[in-house]
């Protein structure tokens, strides 16, 4: 029992610290804010930025890596595969509506997409489930609405929703999508359930674990990320942003530039805030954070080794067309931040 109530103690704690300064207005704990990043001597900038966002997002985190263990060790995700096939439009939304609880980026999506491959899903749920996960994950969603606004999580969780369930079913009706799921569907066997054999004391603990092993996987490319990313904040031209990243062609580009720039998740946040302070558009930022996750080359690389460049190429190029629409839907709706 003791160790049910110290990781559901951590997840809780974690929450509070979201929750108090939209109650009080103040955070709970003291947060550093820094002036003019180019006005620190340049081996200062990252650890400056780094430590600014570690004193605002601190809280997040810690219910994020946690709430994600808990979605790992609780929800029985083999058995729930069983219900990936292809065949039945609901599982779209089944797939759609599991993949936020895997709170890993791209890349780290592929073994898993793998899995359930080879576990007998069908190639549309799966797609589907691939897509979603990066772009719209829990931790991505808190981050979202703690670091730039709580606006563009929502915009960016139901556009990654759709977009990825039409995706799904696109891929899933072409020639070589069916040709794919054959072939994993001849080599499918039944995969064992061991999460289910736990007791209530021993899934918390396993939750724990999961998420610590999610921070060890995380941290140090989050880590890495941003210490590049608070130069680009320091020295790009505000002038650069302002004139391409905003309007409809700051759209596309938006759309766009996620398929060179990998960045491991969350970072993507850091990155896309630094730009929106150099004048970024919001709606280009929504499309820079959903294409970005979705095609990225470093993804598509790998994935192409499981299920071949034609299935790659069709849900990469309608991942970037989904990602600028969506962001023309949020530049005409006018929403902002």
């Amino acid at each position: 029992m003791r160790k049910g109530l110290l990781t559901f103690g951590l997840m809780f704690f974690g929450l509070i610290t979201i929750v108090y300064p939209k109650v009080t207005g103040s955070p709970l704990t003291p947060v550093f804010a820094y002036g003019k990043l180019d006005g620190y001597p340049v081996w200062e900038i990252p650890f400056v930025y780094i430590f600014s966002y570690a004193t605002r997002a601190w809280g997040a985190l810690l219910f994020a890596f946690m709430l994600g263990g808990f979605f790992s060790a609780f929800i029985p995700r083999e058995r729930m595969m069983r219900y990936f096939s292809s065949k039945r439009i609901e599982n779209y939304f089944f797939a759609a509506v599991l993949a936020p609880v895997f709170t890993v980026c791209s890349c780290a999506m592929i073994p898993i997409f793998g899995g359930i491959m080879m576990a007998g899903a069908g190639v549309g749920p799966a797609i589907s489930f691939l897509l979603m996960a990066p772009a719209a994950n829990v931790m991505a969603l808190v981050f979202t609405s703690e670091i730039i606004s709580a606006k563009l999580a929502l915009a960016r969780f139901m556009f990654s929703f759709i977009g990825a369930i039409i995706i799904g079913a696109a891929v899933a009706r072409t020639s070589w999508g069916r040709s794919v799921e054959e072939k994993f569907g001849r080599t499918a066997s039944e995969r064992a359930v061991e999460i289910e054999r736990m007791g209530f004391d021993e899934k918390c603990w396993e939750a724990g674990r999961v998420a610590w092993d999610l921070v060890k996987r995380v941290v140090p490319y989050l880590l890495v990320g941003v210490f590049f990313v608070s130069y680009i904040e320091a020295y790009l031209p505000e002038d650069v942003v302002a004139k391409w990243l905003t309007g409809i062609k700051g759209v596309v580009l938006g759309g766009v530039l996620g398929v060179p720039t990998y960045t491991p998740t969350l970072v993507e946040v850091f990155f896309t805030k630094s730009l929106l302070n150099l004048g970024m558009a919001p709606a280009a930022a929504l499309a820079f954070l959903i294409g970005a996750p979705m095609a990225s080359v470093p993804s598509m690389l790998g994935v192409s080794r499981i299920v071949g460049w034609r299935v790659v190429g069709t849900y990469a190029s309608l991942a970037i067309i989904m990602a600028i629409m969506s962001g023309l839907c949020y530049l005409a709706l006018g929403v902002g931040l």
